[in-house]
């Protein structure tokens, strides 16, 4: 690596440490995922049932919402972090690092990477092929990110969407439940809270979010070409395209969250037209918010 390399000027390191690391990372988030089944058959003695494994209740739907619920933990302070730092200026937010931005887009990217075999195991279905695409999409997004030392303010301005799912983990890990538990939960005021708030969750940091980022990145572009012209059409063209995509699964996934928080408070469900012009208006909401931000 010569010493014009962009990668080592901007992080201080040689690519083979950046490799080390990032396979430091693999291993960590492996054994946190393959710890967590044994630690559901701990936590839930239903999940030891061998033939639901990826389904609801199930070790490996288990692992799953552990590993999301601890992984979401570790993300957002550094997402936080990440965007305090560089917030500051155009110029910090296109091409600015730190390392909270490296941890998050490390973090982000090996989870992704390591939950993929076990999407396989707990079998495809149509849902989990949704999955599929939106972790290979990611990876390639952040690890490109990662690798350029490019767009980590809007990487980790994207990140704040998993706050929402330290509430979905809730959810899937009382279905994990007894189902003698699981009805005692689900009459409880903290469930029918946790419910509650991760429609409010996904609405803020999904619905709104995400074409909030959309509409502040264009505005740079468009407001300070000399500063944002250095990104190369990887980043053009990826980073705004996995945010519609994220968007448009985000919306789709809503309706099932939205449908089961009413039913969580005892409210008549809302049909689906009516939760399509809701998406719609909260979409324009975050174009305005994002396109008056900065």
């Amino acid at each position: 690596m010569d010493a014009g390399d962009p990668l080592q000027i901007r992080y201080n390191m040689q690519f083979s440490e950046l490799v080390q690391l990032t396979l430091i990372y693999i291993g960590i988030t492996a054994i946190g995922q393959i710890v967590a089944i044994p630690v559901s058959w701990l936590m839930f003695p239903r999940s030891r049932n061998m033939k639901q494994r990826g389904e609801p209740g199930g070790d490996l739907w288990a692992a799953d919402a552990i590993c999301l619920l601890l992984f979401s933990f570790s993300l957002l302070p550094s997402a936080f972090g990440s965007i305090a730092i560089l917030s500051t200026s155009v110029d910090a937010r296109w091409n600015g690092t730190c390392w909270s931005s490296i941890h998050g887009c490390l973090l982000l990217c090996t989870r992704l990477f390591v939950h993929i075999p076990f999407l396989f195991w707990k079998g495809l279905n149509a849902s989990r092929k949704r999955i599929l695409v939106h972790h290979v999409m990611v990876i390639l997004v952040y690890g490109t990110g990662l690798l350029k030392g490019s767009m980590h303010f809007w990487g980790a301005a994207a990140g704040l969407c998993e706050f929402s799912n330290m509430f979905l983990a809730n959810i899937e890990l009382v279905k994990c439940c007894s189902t003698v538990h699981q009805n005692q939960i689900k009459q409880s005021v903290l469930y029918k809270l946790n419910s509650a708030l991760l429609s409010l969750a996904y609405i803020c940091c999904r619905l709104v979010l995400f074409p909030a980022v959309l509409a502040a990145l264009l505005t740079d572009a468009y407001t300070h070409p000399e500063l944002t012209v250095r990104s190369s059409m990887v980043e053009w063209v990826m980073m705004p395209m996995s945010i519609c995509c994220v968007w448009a699964m985000s919306a789709f996934e809503f309706r099932n969250i939205f449908e089961g928080t009413f039913k969580a408070l005892d409210l008549d469900v809302k049909n689906a037209s009516s939760c399509l012009q809701l998406e719609i208006w909260l979409a324009i909401l975050g174009l305005l918010v994002g396109h008056c931000l900065f």
